[in-house]
């Protein structure tokens, strides 16, 4: 895909390319922390807190990149269930379990009208997606029916914070037209900050789990393909003028070095 081409798709999970451009990252970004998916299971008790056949729920799959990354750690008589309100991000999410050699049930569904029996599972993954739902308090009552009395859910999300040094960029990006559409990372409505008030609607016990660090970043093809993955241009006249003024603005910020960013993130985990 060409550059420029990433920032005229309006819809931001219709495929997977913005999301792995933001993935990418913080996978290829240097840093000294544990993985973010077994750091959240960690926090989670998991797997050894559940039982070897559980009913496994998780909402806004995407690229089933948590499944890959702890591939080794899923107990064989897991049940899992994959839904995602994208179906190209349904169809990543199938071809990565296919890979693995994993079955699961995997189809598209919106969070907030999960189509599953009250107290079908026994865990529910609503990670990084809380905030982009229509109608959160609605998604989260929906999350609390499918789950079974004494169930759990695991949430992440980020902090107020996060990624700040790259906000900075995108608010510099928006000077490239009036038309412009910038997502600032930390402008969210499931925050670490918010989202136990937000939980507590349905669930008796919320526990926040919070986790902080700093990437290096010295790869300017990676940030400028983050920087546009969260732009949305009107036409491909306006692309190619914000293609150019990303790579000019990160090239201006690497001069001095790799560019430092501040990451941070969580976990709630409800019953």
């Amino acid at each position: 895909m060409d550059l420029a081409d990433l920032t005229l798709t309006q819809e931001p999970y219709g495929t997977p390319a913005r999301l792995q451009a933001r993935i990418a990252v913080h996978a290829f970004g240097r840093h000294d922390a544990e993985d973010f998916h077994a750091w959240v299971w960690r926090r989670a008790g998991l797997p050894a807190s559940l039982p070897e056949d559980a009913a496994v729920l998780e909402v806004g799959v995407g690229t089933a990149r948590m499944w890959a990354t702890m591939a080794g750690r899923i107990p064989a008589g897991w049940r899992l269930t994959l839904s995602d309100r994208s179906p190209g991000m349904m169809a990543a999410a199938r071809a990565a379990l296919d890979a693995l050699g994993r079955q699961a049930t995997c189809l598209v569904a919106d969070a907030d009208a999960l189509p599953f029996d009250d107290g079908a599972f026994d865990l529910v993954f609503a990670n990084h997606m809380l905030y982009h739902v229509p109608d959160l308090p609605r998604a989260v009552a929906e999350l609390r029916r499918v789950l079974r009395p004494g169930g759990r859910l695991v949430a992440a999300t980020n902090g107020d914070a996060h990624l700040q040094e790259l906000a900075e960029a995108l608010r510099d990006l928006r000077a490239a037209g009036p038309d412009v559409r910038v997502d600032l990372p930390h402008r969210l409505s499931f925050t670490l900050e918010n989202g136990a008030a937000t939980l507590r609607a349905a669930f008796d016990d919320v526990e926040r789990h919070d986790r902080e660090d700093e990437l290096l970043l010295d790869d300017a093809e990676l940030i400028v393909r983050y920087l546009l993955s969260m732009t949305y241009a009107p036409d491909t006249a306006t692309a190619r003028a914000l293609t150019g003024r990303a790579r000019a603005l990160v090239a201006a910020r690497l001069v001095a070095g790799p560019m430092r960013v501040r990451r941070v993130s969580g976990v709630f985990v409800a019953s």
